[in-house]
């Protein structure tokens, strides 16, 4: 019979090793001067469909009115009422007195200027800087500008607003990165010598995260000098490349020390490691792969960049494990079970293991074990059944940094969506916006808006008063811009153009509620006569954002499903058995998803976890664990199977074969849970709540797919399949190539 092609690959490896491995630490020697400048790139949230209304809107305004694309608030507390000692006023004004005078060129409008920037206890005050220019602002030309701002004497000043928001969301990104590597690492190989038993065998595999580490940041930042790149790009993607590369490493160094006590020989033992191990990682890391890619489906930036992330991560990970690792393998020999240290005396007999046991046990009442599990997992994911999704915003960031105690000093002393309006552009089907017909339009447009009852305010250039009536502000402003106060001269400058007129509407309630989104609609199939409408701001964008995301999900959906289903067809031979893995991955979903909503959603543990519940789910996370997840379950899938499938191939007993499959495999698949879980809860220290929960739902998943499905739920589906596990249409074989996991059909000459 012709030698496999991962058999034969092992034996090239050996031959190759030590070039390999130069070629290795020339490339990781590289890349290391990239990797502090990885953060760079990445310089947006993502949260954003850039074909919607809302995005195109909002592309245009920036294009229009020069001061639309730099804009922040200055919240300004004071222990005196403004309205009582008027100096405070003044104050405030001192303290931006240079960005009016820099080259900043600054528009300002003061809350001495505008009566509803002062809060109703007269003790918080807030001025809206707009700063001119066709492009957002960089790191450096943010602290100049912060610098620029004087600290007022008898004030307490903080600065928010979208270009300090993100900023601060870079800052924490970095911090909360170096946060979890001190935490993960110690702690993976604490777990790794508690598995191995060996200092050398724990030490190589966080040998493969470094590497591992060091390329995903590396490619990362090459592609972030073509590509636009969310800012939770970095984060995600090395939490994936680190646990898949410590789950591949543990496979294929846990098989090539088995296959070392059978086969003396290196190049023998490592063929024979990398024909059976090597070849599950493969596999794995493709159906991984295949789940991924299904974010590049969506448009929405944080989804692709995941994506983008992700399949680096998941590419890189496999290459170090089939590649690399086998090399340095194949250079320790018998080296990698150097100074041994047994925290456990390992058990000569596995058929006297407590996986032995188990096994038997769910072997012998299939139904009762099926079932049982099954309803664990509905009562588990039961939550989800009361999902709402949203978008994250401001609370993504933690209590203490200054943008976010911006956002929460706003939503007490003023009304929450003064800081996320509807943004309308109004634009006339005829003319220019400043003519009498126009504006008289635009008036009883607006003044309808003020009688909506779900809408707080609406300003616009019809609106600066209750005291003006729309025939004087007809008057106002026909007369053309030289006769207008300095005041109205700069809400022109700020709003309106020849083409359209911008009106904000503020809405009762947060940007993310039902009665927002609902308003965003309402406005968007209202016609209005002798204008136009086109709605952006934040409501309008997670309106769109949730809308794009429902439309898209059932091809990537579909897209995830029919390729794995492919994958595993391949790969065992059966029809049936990548419909059970389907459908326990749907299953393990469902599970992981409901302690999410109860968790994240519901705030319950929020003062243990360190967060505060939004009373949304963000769409964008569940589609990232959806794909990530259904990834993950496939690594153990297959890996489990594999073994299984290897001594169905030896022996033709199905339920003997599923028995020796979890003994031989549970205690290095739950091993491998068991780090990645620990590693995942390392990102729960995240501050950034979107990490937090991403890591929550891969350390929940896993743990429900590792204990929970692999060692109860699958060998009692199986049990009850029996024969048709391995059932195959002979007509369907014939097409398919053989893919053996017999360690003796691949290096059978």
């Amino acid at each position: 019979m012709k030698q496999a092609r991962f058999y034969r690959f092992g034996k090239i490896l050996y031959k190759l090793r030590y070039y390999v491995l130069l070629i290795c630490i020339i490339s990781v020697a590289l890349c290391i001067p990239l990797i502090p400048k990885a953060v760079s790139h990445f310089s947006e949230t993502g949260f954003i469909d850039p074909g919607s209304q809302s995005a195109i809107t909002n592309t245009l305004l920036k294009e229009k009115i020069p001061f639309r694309q730099n804009q922040f608030v200055i919240m300004y507390e004071s222990r005196q009422s403004f309205t009582k000692n008027p100096k405070l006023f003044q104050e405030i004004r001192n303290s931006l007195h240079q960005l009016k005078t820099n080259r900043f060129a600054a528009k300002i409008i003061y809350p001495d200027d505008n009566e509803k920037q002062v809060s109703k206890d007269k003790r918080t005050a807030y001025a809206v800087v707009f700063i001119k220019g066709n492009h957002d602002l960089t790191d450096q030309e943010l602290e100049k500008l912060r610098a620029s701002i004087m600290r007022p004497a008898h004030l307490r000043m903080r600065l928010g607003g979208e270009p300090f928001f993100l900023n601060d969301m870079k800052k924490q990104t970095e911090k909360d990165l170096i946060k979890a590597e001190y935490i993960a690492t110690p702690v993976a190989v604490i777990t790794l010598l508690l598995v191995f038993g060996s200092v050398v065998a724990a030490l190589v595999p966080m040998i493969l995260d470094g590497i591992c580490a060091v390329f995903i940041l590396s490619l990362l930042y090459l592609l972030g000098n073509y590509l636009s790149l969310s800012v939770f790009t970095l984060n995600i993607a090395l939490l994936l490349g680190l646990c898949l590369s410590l789950d591949y490493a543990l496979f294929i160094i846990n098989r090539f020390r088995e296959e070392l006590k059978i086969e003396p020989s290196i190049p023998e033992a490592l063929a024979i490691t990398l024909a059976t191990a090597g070849k599950a990682v493969f596999f794995s890391g493709l159906a991984v792969f295949i789940s991924l890619s299904a974010l590049l489906l969506f448009p929405i930036n944080v989804l692709f960049s995941v994506g983008v992330g992700g399949l680096i991560a998941v590419g890189v990970a496999v290459f170090v494990s089939v590649v690399v690792l086998p090399a340095l393998l194949a250079i320790l020999k018998a080296n990698i079970n150097l100074f041994s240290i047994q925290f456990f005396k390992p058990n000569p007999k596995p058929n006297s293991s407590i996986w032995w046991w188990i096994v038997n046990k769910v072997v012998a009442k299939p139904w009762l074990y099926f079932i049982g599990i099954l309803a664990t997992l509905l009562i588990l994911g039961s939550p989800f059944l009361l999902v709402d999704f949203g978008i994250s915003d401001y609370r993504i960031l933690p209590k203490k940094i200054e943008s976010r105690k911006v956002f929460d000093v706003f939503k007490s002393k003023f009304t929450e969506g003064e800081l996320t309006p509807i943004t309308v552009i109004a634009e006339p089907t005829r003319g220019k916006i400043l003519t009498k017909t126009n504006l008289d339009y635009l008036y009883h447009w607006v003044q309808k808006m003020r009688h909506d009852p779900r809408v707080a305010r609406v300003d616009s250039i019809v609106s600066t008063t209750p005291l003006l009536k729309n025939t004087e502000y007809q008057m106002l402003y026909t007369k053309g811009r030289a006769q207008l106060p300095d005041s109205g001269k700069q809400l022109l400058t700020l709003t309106t153009n020849d083409e359209f007129s911008v009106v904000n509407i503020v809405s009762k309630t947060g940007s993310d509620s039902s009665e927002t989104r609902s308003l965003v609609e309402s406005i968007r199939d209202t016609k209005v006569r002798g204008l136009n409408l086109q709605v952006t701001g934040a409501p309008a964008n997670t309106v769109d954002v949730l809308h794009r995301i429902g439309e898209i999900f059932p091809y990537a959906f579909l897209w995830v499903i029919s390729l794995t289903y492919i994958i595993l067809l391949l790969l065992f031979h059966s029809i049936f058995l990548p419909i059970k893995a389907i459908v326990v991955n749907i299953l393990s979903l469902f599970a992981s998803y409901g302690i999410l909503v109860f968790i994240i959603q519901e705030g319950h543990f929020a003062q243990w976890l360190n967060f505060e519940a939004q009373g949304v789910i963000d769409i964008s996370l569940l589609i990232i664990i959806f794909c990530a997840l259904f990834g993950f379950s496939m690594d153990y899938e297959v890996f489990l199977l594999s073994r299984i499938k290897e001594r169905y191939e030896q022996t033709g007993d199905s339920v003997e074969s599923i028995c020796y499959g979890i003994v031989h495999s549970s205690k290095i698949i739950t091993s491998a849970a068991i780090i990645v879980i620990l590693i995942c809860f390392s990102f729960i220290s995240a501050d950034i709540l979107l990490v937090k929960a991403f890591g929550l739902g891969i350390a929940i998943a896993i743990f429900v797919d590792a204990f929970l499905i692999r060692t109860i739920m699958v060998p009692a589906f199986m049990t009850i399949l029996g024969k048709w596990n391995w059932y195959l249409p002979k007509w369907l074989s014939y097409l398919l190539p053989k893919l053996s996991f017999n360690p003796d059909e691949n290096h059978q000459p």
